[in-house]
């Protein structure tokens, strides 16, 4: 397995919360929520930095769905991740967006990404809502998730992750 391959996509586990409450009009409304991301990488590009050994930056994109966990709803997830890895572990950022019936949310993301042995790699951080269009239009909020991937990265794999995120959200009155 490539270098490339192996740090480059070692990072995932990325996150964003999807807003999947429906709201009454007229009301300012608080809304706390739990999701599960399950996403896959789509394209990653990796560059070695050459300062030490296994110290990669890269450029990842994912797609999959966000699943409400507390109203069942499954929106479009996806996310444009930058990677600062030495030998799979290091510091990540990310811009996630959830597409869903009436509208998308969009969240900046900040973490971690730690490598283990067998492979895998958990990430772990915060997001904040950037912005929202139909139903999330004026969402403001953030949260914390924690994530996995699940199996080590093959050649040809998709390294299959997924994130449990918490967070609570406003909208304005309509």
């Amino acid at each position: 397995m490539s270098t490339k391959r192996r740090f480059g996509l070692v990072a995932l586990g990325l996150f964003a919360v999807c807003g999947t409450v429906s709201l009454a009009a007229g009301a300012e409304k608080t809304v706390n929520e739990k999701v599960r991301d399950v996403y896959h990488v789509v394209k990653a590009e990796v560059m070695q930095v050459g300062d030490v050994p296994g110290h990669v930056l890269a450029i990842v994109d994912t797609s999959g769905l966000a699943f409400n966990q507390d109203t069942g709803e499954v929106c479009n997830y996806s996310a444009k991740i930058f990677l600062d890895l030495t030998n799979g572990t290091g510091p990540h950022q990310a811009y996630g967006m959830n597409t869903c019936e009436g509208g998308t949310n969009s969240a900046a993301i900040k973490g971690v990404t730690t490598a283990h042995p067998d492979g895998t790699s958990t990430t772990e951080g915060t997001f904040s809502y950037t912005g929202g269009t139909g139903r999330f239009s004026g969402i403001k909020g953030s949260g914390s998730y924690k994530g996995k991937r699940l199996a080590p990265i093959t050649p040809g794999g998709a390294a299959d992750s997924f994130s449990d995120a918490v967070g609570t959200y406003t909208l304005p009155s309509q």
